[in-house]
This record gives C-alpha cells, sequence and structure tokens, in this order.
C-alpha cells in the first residue's frame, strides 16, 4: 500500500505542477500586465512618502537657517516653500502650521521674520481650503 500512495500521490503533484505551468503559459500577458501594474504603484507610493520627507526637510532646514541667522539662504527656502504650498496635502498644511505656531506668536505681526511668514501664508492656504470645502459642503446639502 505504501509504494502504491508515493505513486499516486507523485502523479498528482506532477500533474498539479504541468496545470499551473499551463495557466502561468496561457495567462503569461495578463499576469505580466498586473506584475507591472503592482510595480508602478509601488513606485508611486514611494515616490510619494520621498516628496513628502523632502518637504519636511526643507521646512526644518528653513527654521535651523533662520534660527543660524542665515538670512540668504532662509530668504530662498523661504521662496521655495511657499512656491510648494498650492501643491501640499492638507496634512502636509496642517503639520506646518502645527510646526510654526510653536516658533511665533501669531497674534503678533511680525512683517521681518521670514518663519512667520511662512506661519501666515500657510494659514491663508488652510483657510481658502476651508472656505472651499465649507462651500462644496453647502451645495451638496442644498442638493439632498
Amino acid at each position: 500500500m505504501g509504494r502504491k500512495s508515493t505513486i499516486l500521490w507523485c502523479f498528482f503533484w506532477q500533474t498539479a505542477l504541468q496545470e499551473l505551468v499551463h495557466f502561468f503559459r496561457r495567462h503569461r500577458y495578463v499576469l505580466g500586465f498586473l506584475a507591472v501594474l503592482v510595480l508602478c504603484n509601488l513606485l508611486v507610493l514611494r515616490q510619494l512618502e520621498a516628496n513628502q520627507s523632502a518637504h519636511v526637510q526643507m521646512r526644518e532646514d528653513f527654521i535651523l537657517l533662520h534660527d543660524k541667522g542665515e538670512n540668504k539662504a532662509t530668504e530662498h527656502l523661504y521662496q521655495l516653500l511657499v512656491q510648494q504650498l498650492p501643491k501640499l496635502s492638507d496634512k502636509a498644511l496642517l503639520d506646518d502650521y502645527q510646526r510654526t505656531v510653536l516658533l511665533v506668536d501669531p497674534k503678533v505681526q511680525q512683517p521681518d521674520n521670514l518663519v512667520w511668514k511662512f506661519h501666515w501664508a500657510v494659514r491663508q492656504h488652510l483657510n481658502s481650503r476651508t472656505e472651499a470645502r465649507l462651500a462644496r459642503a453647502l451645495r451638496l446639502a442644498e442638493k439632498s
């Protein structure tokens, strides 16, 4: 009995392996397309994460340079950061707001302080996005 079951077992695995190879050969283009699609999605997610961490690094460099009194470099990073604001997510804007509110007094205007100016620009972008979201929500509520 042992030898028969071993032969049947080997036959079963050989048949299963042949079916698996046949499946891959039959669907190789679809499987290849799916593999490329998954790889592209992973690369896009990795790039998004890299962009976010680059922005955080630039913001922290901006704050450090401002603290050290490097005015020219701080001004350059300020310009770059302000140009990025429209493209940032709400979460990134909120992170920038929370980081800069610790460093400046938002109630006191300090137009010579670049960190305060950046904080003010972030606040303005957040307010404009909130107003746009509120208008969309009101239109949606009126429709239903």
